[in-house]
């Protein structure tokens, strides 16, 4: 159905209308709640509460984005409570990131379809502060483009774009260990 009927409809009080609305969103904004949070528990919490704020405030939902943007980001702002009082990490301008990038081997193919490269990359993505890990998560894993990432972090294109470069090198930083450990012939 299309997504201004079920929108109407929800606005309307169809609970099953706002359902189907949610059901389109569900696996990406679960993965991007998880990535941020790092715990089912706080992930579900802030899922379960962006939903709640989404139903209760559908009468301020513009349409200048698509539905499952909107909750997206009511999602994140949900998350980011949850993680911001045990984790708060500072952006700092200078954090050094990037200035040593040794090699990674002859076959990066084979390497990076590999179960342990990707559970590497989880653990150093879960290492990043939580607004390089949001953006890197958003463009990288889930594979918004700019536009649409940057529209969800309410921030503009430019912040996003550096944002997602420093949080791949950060995620660069972290994975050398993981090379240099003799991952890589």
């Amino acid at each position: 159905m299309d997504e201004l009927v079920l929108i109407a409809q929800a606005r309307e009080g169809d609970e099953s209308a706002f359902r189907a609305l949610v059901d389109r969103c569900l696996p990406r904004l679960q993965a991007v709640l998880w990535r941020i949070t790092r715990d089912p528990e706080k992930a579900e919490d802030a899922l379960q509460e962006a939903m709640t704020r989404a139903w209760l405030n559908l009468g301020r939902f513009e349409g200048r984005s698509q539905f499952c943007t909107w909750l997206t980001r009511i999602g994140i702002n949900e998350a980011y409570d949850a993680v911001r009082p045990a984790r708060l990490q500072a952006l700092e301008l200078d954090d050094r990131i990037g200035q040593r990038i040794p090699g990674w081997g002859d076959r990066p193919e084979q390497v990076f379809e590999s179960r342990e490269f990707l559970a590497a990359v989880d653990a150093a993505l879960a290492t990043l502060p939580v607004d390089y890990r949001v953006a890197v998560t958003l463009r990288d894993v889930e594979g918004l483009s700019t536009a649409e990432a940057a529209e969800i972090l309410g921030i503009g294109e430019r912040a996003l774009k550096s944002r997602v470069h420093r949080g791949r090198l950060a995620l660069r930083a972290a994975l050398d260990d993981w090379f240099a450990a003799g991952y890589v012939s």
